[in-house]
C-alpha cells in the first residue's frame, strides 16, 4: 500500500528523548495552515508547533518526500541541518500513516491522518 499525500490532512508528532532514568516526550501539532502537496504529489509540506508553548514557542517547517512507493524521507528545520533528508520507516493503517525516525538516543513518530 502506498501513501497518497493528497489524502493526508493533519499531522502530529511525538519526539521522545531516551534518557537513562526517564524518557522525555515532546508533543507537536500541526498549525492552522493546511498542508501543501507538490504538483507532482511526491512531497508534502506543513508546519508544527509544540503543544506546550511554555516549553517551546518555535514553529517548525516539515517536508515529507516520497522517494518511491515504499521509501520516504523528511527535511525539517527542527533538525540541525534543515536541508538534510533523513530516511523514515513507515507504517500504514486505514486511518493514518506513522513515519518513524530513530536516532541513537531519540525517536520521532510523525502521524499523518487521512481525510
Amino acid at each position: 500500500m502506498t501513501v497518497n499525500f493528497n489524502r493526508l490532512k493533519h499531522f502530529s508528532m511525538t519526539y521522545v528523548f531516551i534518557e537513562d532514568d526517564e524518557d522525555i516526550a515532546c508533543e507537536y501539532e500541526q498549525t492552522e495552515q493546511s498542508p501543501v502537496v507538490a504538483p507532482d504529489g511526491n512531497n508534502i509540506s506543513f508546519t508544527l508547533r509544540n503543544i506546550d508553548q511554555d516549553e517551546d514557542k518555535d514553529i517548525y517547517s516539515v517536508t515529507l518526500i516520497k522517494e518511491s512507493d515504499d521509501e520516504f524521507s523528511i527535511k525539517s528545520d527542527y533538525f540541525g541541518d534543515a536541508a538534510e533528508p533523513y530516511p523514515l520507516d513507515v507504517e500504514i493503517s486505514d486511518d493514518d500513516v506513522k513515519f518513524i525516525l530513530e536516532g541513537e538516543d531519540e525517536v520521532m513518530y510523525l502521524y499523518g491522518f487521512f481525510e
